[in-house]
């Protein structure tokens, strides 16, 4: 058996809990960034009549539900789109 005084396994049983609590923390966030990344995939932002929809079609060009017409699949927000053409 290993000889351990008191204060040494005090400071391993906190390290080691806390890292326990570090990898799960780092788990779920990266789950939750992964799920808000493909809800923002799914949503549409039709630039005619600036309604918001949900799609979860793999389609590129996607109809309107409100004005009909085709639109791109761009993130969902008006603001996350690129202006101009830059190099």
């Amino acid at each position: 058996m290993i000889a351990l005084p008191l204060p040494w396994f005090v400071f391993l049983y906190l390290a080691l809990f806390l890292a326990g609590i570090l990898v799960l923390w780092a788990g779920y966030e990266l789950v939750r960034r992964r799920q808000t990344r493909l809800a923002a995939h799914n949503r549409i932002f039709c630039r005619i009549c600036g309604s918001r929809y949900l799609d979860t079609t793999h389609a590129a060009l996607l109809d309107c539900p409100v004005c009909g017409s085709r639109n791109e699949r761009s993130g969902g927000s008006p603001d996350q789109t690129a202006v101009g053409g830059g190099l």
